[in-house]
């Protein structure tokens, strides 16, 4: 059931919130930056005692230098942080980046130009991150809310929602380089490498690059820098996976860029 609010208005916030034990927050990048605060603190007045801040995608959680390099995670993580500061407890999600929009969207992003087969590897292109499909995220969320709140008691041992209230639950659909990633493509079109154009260019040159054009207002740059940055030989973005303790499972590599050249020739 949708629900209309006033941003400007907190007690419509407060009042759509009433009654709710989970409050999910997703937000576009170009969202109103006060948005999120505004949602939390009228979630604490509602009584919401569950929230999953806006806080998706790379692990910046664990990683000053993601947070110093990519400014807009610091954005993220001050949203984790606003939620435990008025005593609500928080379960954030990092699933890495989204596999279907990041090959789909932009070259800017996995370096993919699929329609013209054209890639730019990264370095040599063999930095394998950890990213997930939407199917992955909506079965993490489905499984989070399907927990315990607390374990029964102090022999129990089986997962409860209280293991993340102090740290994110890492989720993943596979670790994957833009190799492995051509190598999926090339399965699933019936292609090889001499169907395409490949070229190479180091990472930090091109986060530097994207750097510059986004200072330019060129809103792409963001999707550069950032995506490039991830890719970096020393891995600070990288992280284990809870797929276990979620009871999830990899997603099949193939069948994942099956479904995200499907959504490509469809839009």
């Amino acid at each position: 059931m949708a629900v209309v609010v006033d941003y400007n208005n907190e007690p419509s916030l407060v009042s759509a919130l009433s009654g709710q034990d989970f409050l999910i927050i997703t937000l576009s990048v170009t969202a109103a930056p006060d948005a999120h605060s505004k949602l939390v603190k009228a979630a604490a007045k509602a009584g919401v005692p569950y929230i999953m801040p806006n806080a998706y995608g790379l692990n910046f959680y664990d990683s000053e230098s993601i947070r110093r390099d990519i400014p807009v995670t610091q954005y993220a993580y001050d949203n984790i942080a606003e939620v435990k500061q008025l005593g609500l407890k928080c379960i954030a999600l990092i699933v890495g980046f989204w596999y279907e929009y990041s090959l789909t969207t932009t070259e800017n992003m996995f370096g993919f130009d699929l329609k013209n087969r054209k890639v730019t590897m990264f370095d040599d292109g063999k930095k394998a991150i950890p990213t997930s499909t939407w199917a992955q995220c909506g079965r993490a969320v489905a499984a989070l809310l399907s927990m315990k709140k607390f374990p029964d008691d102090e022999s129990d041992k089986s997962v409860a929602l209280s293991r993340f209230h102090d740290r994110p639950a890492f989720v993943s659909s596979f670790n994957v380089s833009q190799r492995d990633i051509l190598n999926s493509v090339e399965r699933v079109t019936g292609t090889d490498d001499v169907d395409w154009e490949i070229k190479y260019q180091p990472a930090k040159v091109r986060y530097e690059e994207g750097r510059k054009e986004l200072a330019e207002s060129n809103a792409m740059g963001f999707y550069k820098m950032m995506f490039s940055r991830v890719f970096y030989a020393t891995g600070d973005a990288d992280f284990e996976s809870d797929n276990q303790l979620l009871g999830l499972l990899e997603d099949d590599l193939d069948e994942a860029t099956a479904n995200a050249m499907d959504i490509m020739n469809e839009t």
